[in-house]
């Protein structure tokens, strides 16, 4: 059996079911470094790889390439500010193969999925190096083909998550948001629309916003100040499947104007379509939507409100467009997916 290292930064709860499909595979360790976020029992080996933070890059305290001996492939982070993994890859007699894995281009609250900027080539000559990379997505392939890099080095493991089965029977009856309640995610910018569409139409669907964030007592505030306690409900964070399978399962739709996240992929596996900007920040998830089929793209702010409103005088289409999200998710974004992807990469630097 294959020994395989995932060096992370953190060890997100989301991902743990992606890395229990890989150990039954392989004879998995995952390292983090910065923080543990999880606080259950896992299968796969688990280590903690000390190291120092210095801006936006990081080093290891001890050894990297003494530690990755004992593997056959090593899956890391692939951010280049990740210096200690930076340097593995000029080591000449490694023993070991490197897959950088994550989004592959720029992308953060700061700049749009793509962006270009003057570390691209510092990126493509790193990755270069790398035996393979692997991709939230298949949007950058194009780019890096475009670079020149070898078609069979880059490979996919389509972002996504798990999400629990739903009960159908129950009805859909109400809005959501979730996420952490940042500026930059234009949270705002959905109250506003709602405040507007509910001025227009009593019978708005209630807004669940799950999350916390530096916003969280601002909104809190500006709900008390609309008096819209009967309308807007502060879930704070939730991180209990079971707990936000509910919600989701009561939701005619998720919206989040400024940021599309894994929240889009949580969103079609519960069957609820995701409505967000078509400039909102997003590793790669957003392209998982397909305009008015599966969920709704649009440009102005403005446009918010007509959409909140429609979807209270039309509710069953966007019914339909959750199950067609569903269909989606079913079929090409099941943790098992993203699983195959990353074993399609593992196997090819083996062979």
């Amino acid at each position: 059996m294959k020994k395989v290292l995932i060096l992370y930064n953190r060890i997100w709860p989301y991902r743990i079911p992606i890395f229990e499909l890989l150990n039954e595979k392989y004879d998995l360790t995952v390292s983090y470094s910065i923080d543990n976020s999880f606080n259950e029992s896992v299968n796969f080996k688990v280590v903690k790889l000390s190291g120092k933070q210095y801006s936006r890059f990081f080093v290891h305290k001890d050894s990297l390439h003494e530690f990755c001996k004992n593997f056959d492939v090593v899956v890391g982070y692939g951010d280049i500010g990740w210096l200690s993994l930076m340097r593995l890859l000029f080591k000449r007699k490694r023993t070991y193969k490197i897959i950088l894995w994550g989004i592959g281009v720029r992308a953060s609250y700061n700049s749009n999925y793509g962006e270009k900027n003057p570390w691209d080539k510092i990126r493509y000559f790193l990755m270069r190096k790398a035996d393979a990379i692997l991709f939230y997505s298949n949007n950058p392939i194009k780019t890096y083909l475009n670079e020149n890099f070898r078609k069979e080095k880059l490979h996919i493991a389509e972002n996504t998550v798990m999400v629990n089965r739903i009960d159908t029977a129950v009805q859909r009856d109400n809005l959501l948001f979730i996420g952490t309640l940042y500026r930059q995610k234009q949270i705002y910018s959905l109250l506003e629309s709602f405040k507007l569409a509910k001025k227009l139409n009593d019978k708005i669907p209630i807004l669940n916003i799950i999350g916390d964030g530096d916003e969280y007592e601002n909104i809190k505030k500006w709900i008390a100040e609309n008096n819209f306690e009967e309308s807007i409900y502060l879930r704070g964070k939730i991180f209990d499947e079971n707990q936000l399978c509910k919600y989701f399962s009561r939701a005619i739709a998720c919206i989040s104007p400024g940021q599309a996240g894994l929240s889009v992929l949580k969103s079609m596996g519960y069957g609820v379509p995701f409505i967000t900007k078509k400039d909102a920040i997003t590793g790669g998830e957003i392209f998982n939507i397909e305009n008015g089929i599966n969920g709704v793209l649009y440009e102005n702010n403005n446009e918010l409100e007509n959409i909140i409103l429609d979807i209270t005088k039309n509710r069953s289409k966007y019914i339909e467009m959750g199950k067609k999200a569903k269909i989606h998710y079913d079929s090409f974004r099941k943790p098992e997916d993203m699983a195959n992807g990353i074993i399609g990469a593992i196997e090819y630097v083996c062979k």
